[in-house]
């Protein structure tokens, strides 16, 4: 330890004497260490006047240094309350150099010395002028890791605040001259720049939520509240529209580094709300309450994200309500957060979610819509023309969209209605299809027009028109009846579009010029747009002009997708850096609707389909052959929005085409691309999201061609090949359900995923997981007889082995098979039945809770006898407690006529946990199965009720005083 001498008076007064100039001050101030100084140094005033801020006629600000600050912050630490009490007593300046100073002190000394220092923070946080901000992400952190939780939260009040647009009062006079004008919408923003803001919210705020998740989630709502308000004009304050979807389209970012404040202050929001279902369940009722109180759009969208992810017997009224309430199920489609929370709610509850006529009610409101005339209000509102046929197209879209969530609750006609449609459209709806897009919500709302119409566009010369989409380029912006006008290339190739359907197809000798001269259109959005039309004909099953659409199309895909260098152009409006890869693509999903079954072209287009798929199936492809994902989620997504990967589904398509028209047919065309593909000599070697496409597609190909299925099935899933046999495999068990002619030919691809189930794991990180699908398909083969329960030959019990140091996927598993039980019915082999039975005595032998407590729909299986049912459930309730218990007491009711004596040992049994937990009881259901425990004859279960019922008292359930009432 250092020993300081005292200096003395005379020494004190000729070092300041020495010190006039400022370059001596900085010298002398920061290299001086001894505490014993401080005394003397104070007593002569040398604390008392930090400067303020020099302000300049020409409106320039200088902050000058102090470097007496510097020797304070050397000497804390030894002397704490002296330097905080100088400190405290500093006049309050405008000068961010004295702050930053008192920033560092506050920094160095420990937790209880430091937050006596808050005051001089605050002053700080609320000062116009800052430089080194972000220390204060750092000052939160010190004092979160010194457990000052009440002045990290009260400083974290102002950080996290946001401050009115500067140009708020400017931009108000201007609403009142134009109100529709972009130049008017308010910006508030944080006071500090956004790094910091950032760094404050994920390093300090996310920290506190940690220990204190329900404070800084109340804190973060006010913010949130305030924030909204300083983007929202007084005389729109009361309404509920915030325009959340468009600063704010997702509630959490899928990283850290976005851009806006407001996302970063939501996303952390979100964060704090979700900790507090996490770590403080009581105070979620309260929460929640809050949360309804505010009428602003976003925290309505929070509430459904919080509900979607915990759905449980305490959120299942919120969702159930949510649920009921909108009117909106046949005009548009859901919120992302809302179609989320519909989902995770129907695959957590399943059919006891909703009744089968409050399911009725909200899926016949899906089918009934969209009106006719609200549609054409939404197409002609965003510049496009209303037609019968896109009216026609997009209702089944509509209802897709709004069906997909409510996937494991449909039934009857609604199931085999989504069915359909998917068959029809095998991509997958994925959660981003309800993310909202730019074009659907504007702040200011925003309408495409062209510069000339399709019906002066149609009076033309053709060599007219041709020149005129050529050169015109003078796109342009107005306002028309609170409305933004873009005058734009986009537009004006939709009314071309127009005239091409309606005036030039029908027109032999226009028609004829444009196929002649199509080498002279210099932008390839105007070939697209042509084969909108070409594909609109087709499937008005007009074939008379089929010939003349393929040739054309081989000509579109003579242009080769570009690779992407810096100066390249993704759109394809340019003339200069022409990009073909949306005309090619629109090739692909006009070859699609050739091959729908609706349209079903004549198979006299064999030859000529044939050959664009060969093309399309192995021409290079940038989006994939130099943009390769690395996990299977991306692989799927990718895969089903690249051209080529998207060709290879349609060369099924073709197969099955052809065995509509030929069902003798060996699909030769099918089977030679394929074998194409496989080769090592191919230019461009299948991509993952190709591997993906093609494990999907499987079944289909093994149905049009089993021989050559089996002979090429190590080219599907080529397990010298880890990545791609994985992107395959996994593909092909998430789309297909268990085969039992399959299993023998698949055997040895089950045997390999289960000596990889690590390298699956790693590759898909949340959503579905093929290692779980994969344990379901075992359950099913064994079902099937195709192997044992246990035993070497079992790959079921090789499945479990494997997941052995990760049982959350026994749960998953057991859950899952309890599902399936579920929706069977009634009806059940009897073979199976045993073989269900066996597999549950195996797997309590086990005695793994985490996989037992998932009774719940088991429990509700009526394809088993209800008396094995009962007694599998009371054996659970020895060993574990169940996972949303609840639910089970409306199923023990439906059994209790019958089974009296079981259902209230099992319902004692509940009660004993209940006793211990203080958990809430639906009282109609206790009390209807109380009621027959009391008057059974047999004393042993009128016992068990009593029992029960003192269980219940002991758990503060006192609506069971009076049971005769």
């Amino acid at each position: 330890m250092t020993s300081w001498k005292k200096p003395t008076n005379e020494l004190v007064d000729k070092a300041l004497a020495s010190v006039k100039k400022i370059t001596a001050r900085k010298y002398f101030f920061s290299r001086l260490e001894n505490p014993l100084w401080l005394e003397p140094l104070a007593e002569r005033g040398c604390f008392k006047h930090p400067p303020r801020g020099q302000r300049f006629d020409d409106g320039t600000i200088r902050f000058p240094y102090w470097p007496e600050i510097r020797y304070l912050k050397n000497v804390c630490s030894d002397l704490p309350d002296e330097v905080v009490n100088l400190v405290m007593n500093f006049p309050k300046v405008d000068n961010p150099v004295i702050y930053d100073g008192i920033l560092d002190i506050a920094l160095q000394l420990p937790g209880e010395d430091s937050v006596k220092l808050k005051d001089k923070m605050l002053e700080y946080a609320n000062m116009e002028h800052q430089r080194q901000t972000y220390k204060f992400a750092e000052l939160l952190i010190h004092w979160i890791g010194e457990n000052q939780t009440s002045a990290a939260l009260e400083l974290l009040g102002i950080l996290a605040a946001f401050a009115p647009d500067p140009q708020s009062e400017k931009k108000q006079k201007l609403r009142k001259e134009d109100p529709m004008s972009l130049g008017t919408l308010l910006h508030p923003t944080p006071q500090f720049d956004f790094w910091d803001y950032r760094e404050i919210m994920l390093k300090a705020i996310r920290p506190l939520t940690e220990s204190e998740p329900y404070r800084v989630a109340r804190l973060l709502i006010d913010t949130t509240v305030n924030m909204i308000r300083l983007r929202t004009y007084q005389e729109d304050l009361d309404k509920e529209a915030d325009f959340s979807e468009i600063w704010c389209p997702r509630l959490q970012e899928k990283d850290s580094d976005y851009g806006l404040p407001e996302r970063i202050l939501v996303d952390t929001l979100t964060f704090a709300c979700e900790k507090v279902f996490e770590k403080s369940p009581n105070a979620v009722g309260n929460l929640d309450k809050i949360l309804r109180n505010q009428h602003w759009k976003i925290f309505k969208r929070l509430r459904h994200h919080l509900y979607a992810k915990y759905p449980n017997e305490q959120t299942k009224p919120w969702i159930l309500e949510l649920i009921l309430t909108p009117e909106y199920y046949s005009r548009w489609k859901h919120s992302y957060e809302f179609q989320l929370m519909i989902r995770r709610a129907c695959e957590h509850f399943g059919e006891t979610l909703l009744t089968k006529e409050e399911r009725t009610q909200i899926f016949d409101a899906i089918l009934a819509g969209p009106s006719k005339a609200d549609y054409q209000k939404w197409v002609e509102f965003f510049g496009i023309e209303f037609t019968d046929e896109g009216f026609q197209q997009y209702k089944p879209k509509l209802h897709r969209i709004q069906l997909a969530p409510f996937a494991p609750v449909l039934f009857g006609k609604y199931e085999t209605y989504l069915q359909e449609l998917e068959i029809e459209n095998p991509s997958r709806v994925f959660d981003e299809a309800y993310v909202p897009s730019k074009v659907e919500f504007r702040e200011v709302p925003v309408s495409k027009r062209s510069p000339c119409s399709s019906a002066d566009l149609a009076k033309l010369t053709d060599d007219n028109l041709l020149d005129f989409i050529n050169t015109w380029d003078d796109e342009d912006r107005f306002y028309e009846n609170e409305n933004r006008i873009d005058i734009n290339i986009e537009a004006l190739a939709k009314a071309f579009q127009i005239v091409f359907r309606e005036s030039i197809i029908s027109n032999p000798n226009r028609l004829r010029f444009w196929m002649d001269n199509r080498e002279r259109i210099e932008r390839p959005i105007y070939v697209r747009f042509m084969i909108y039309a070409m594909q609109a004909s087709v499937k008005a099953k007009n074939f008379d002009k089929l010939k003349e659409w393929f040739t054309f199309c081989e000509w579109v895909l003579s242009h080769p997708d570009q690779v992407h260098k810096g100066d390249y152009t993704e759109g394809d409006e340019s003339r200069k850096n022409k990009n073909w890869t949306n005309a090619r693509r629109a090739v692909c999903d006009f070859i699609g609707a050739c091959l729908e079954k609706e349209v079903d072209v004549p198979i006299t287009a064999r030859k000529q389909l044939a050959k664009l798929l060969e093309t399309l199936c192995t021409q290079y492809d940038w989006y994939l052959d130099e943009n390769e994902p690395e996990i299977i989620n991306d692989v799927v997504a990718r895969g089903l929005n690249a051209t080529r990967s998207l060709a290879l589904g349609n060369l099924v398509k073709f197969g099955f085409w052809l065995r509509r028209h030929e069902p003798e047919c060996e699909v030769l065309e099918v089977t030679t691309i394929l074998k194409k593909r496989f080769s090592q000599k191919n230019d461009y070697p299948l991509t993952l999201p190709e591997y993906a496409i093609l494990g999907e597609n499987y079944r289909l190909i093994y149905d049009l061609n089993e021989a050559w299925a089996i002979q090429h099935k190590s080219d599907f899933f080529p397990q010298t090949k880890l990545q791609k046999w994985i992107a395959a495999f996994s593909s092909f068990v998430l789309r297909n359900r268990a085969v039992k002619s399959m299993f023998k030919l698949l055997e040895k691809d089950f045997t390999f995923a289960l000596e990889h189930l690590n390298d699956i794991k790693e590759q898909v990180p949340g959503g579905h997981k093929p290692i779980d699908v994969i344990g379901e398909r075992l359950f099913h083969y064994y079902l099937w007889e195709m192997f044992p329960l246990k035993g070497q030959e079992s790959l079921l019990e090789r499945f479990y082995q494997q997941t052995d140091n990760d049982r959350e996927h026994w749960a998953n598993l057991f859950e899952d098979i309890g599902y399936r039980l579920s929706s069977t019915g009634e009806d059940l082999d009897q073979s199976m039945k045993d073989s269900v039975r066996q597999f549950f005595e195996w797997r309590f032998e086990q005695g793994e809770s985490t996989e037992l407590q998932h009774f719940t729909f088991w429990l509700e299986a009526k394809c088993l006898d209800a008396e094995w049912r009962l007694a599998a459930y009371a054996k659970i309730l020895d060993v574990c407690e169940i996972e949303n218990w609840e639910i089970n007491l409306r199923t023990l009711c439906e059994m209790l006529p019958d089974h009296t004596s079981k259902v209230v040992e099992c319902f004692f049994k509940l009660t004993e946990r209940i006793k211990k937990d203080n958990l809430y009881v639906p009282v109609e259901e206790a009390k209807v199965i109380l009621k027959a425990g009391r008057e059974s004859s047999d004393t042993s279960v009128y016992r068990m009720a009593e029992l029960a019922r003192d269980n219940l008292l002991q758990g503060g359930s006192f609506d069971f005083l009076q049971l005769d009432d």
